[in-house]
């Protein structure tokens, strides 16, 4: 019997990820640790590849930086998201000036997941559904207070809670239903705090593969 060929090193080196027949996403995070760590979360477990889904922190922490690197980094993508707070940030509202105005916002290809006042509003929405708005008090900033409201659901989160998704995977269905109801909530009253798109995305990286 003749000898088998052996196999060369390249063969049983691992193979990078594969791109599939999907959109490509780039997603833009204003935070460093707790919004890169959820989405992560949610990719795995959405099976989605990392050849399609792309996420990053950027350049810097606050929305014109965040809107400013998706622009220079998205234009191989088919949808890019920005996501960002309004959290104090001066330029918030130029960073929606700046996608609305840009050839790619304009297409849809670029959209803003905002979060008013924070993105730990859509943390809180896999615990329950509640429009009381967040504003500083003392020496506690409106997020400091939205931090506080999850501490009575999962007392030991803080802003660069490691594994986050994975804590909140079961209550995701949950966050989604009070995600739409808020947004309704917002529309009909004009109300924007709190808000946030945060379920748009999640619902958009869901149904990729759909």
């Amino acid at each position: 019997m003749a000898r088998r060929k052996p196999r060369s090193a390249a063969t049983y080196r691992r193979r990078g990820p594969v791109r599939e027949s999907y959109d490509l996403v780039l997603i833009v995070c204003e935070g460093e640790k707790t919004e890169p760590e959820y989405f992560t979360g949610l990719k795995q477990a959405y099976s989605l590849s990392s050849a399609n889904i792309r996420i990053s922190h950027g350049d810097g922490s606050d929305p014109v930086s965040v809107v400013k690197y998706a622009l220079e980094r998205g234009r191989d993508f088919d949808r890019v998201f920005c996501v960002f707070d309004r959290d104090g940030h001066q330029n918030y509202q130029q960073a929606l000036d700046k996608i609305a105005g840009s050839s790619m916002g304009r297409k849809g290809k670029l959209e803003a997941i905002t979060s008013v006042p924070c993105f730990e509003i859509w943390i809180l929405l896999h615990f329950g559904y509640s429009t009381a708005p967040f504003v500083k008090a003392g020496y506690k900033s409106a997020c400091d207070k939205v931090v506080d409201a999850i501490h009575v659901h999962l007392p030991a989160y803080h802003k660069a809670f490691g594994g986050v998704f994975e804590h909140l995977q079961p209550r995701v269905n949950d966050a989604l239903n009070h995600g739409n109801q808020l947004a309704q909530y917002n529309q009909d009253t004009g109300s924007e705090n709190p808000a946030t798109r945060v379920h748009e995305l999640v619902k958009v990286l869901r149904d990729l593969k759909k």
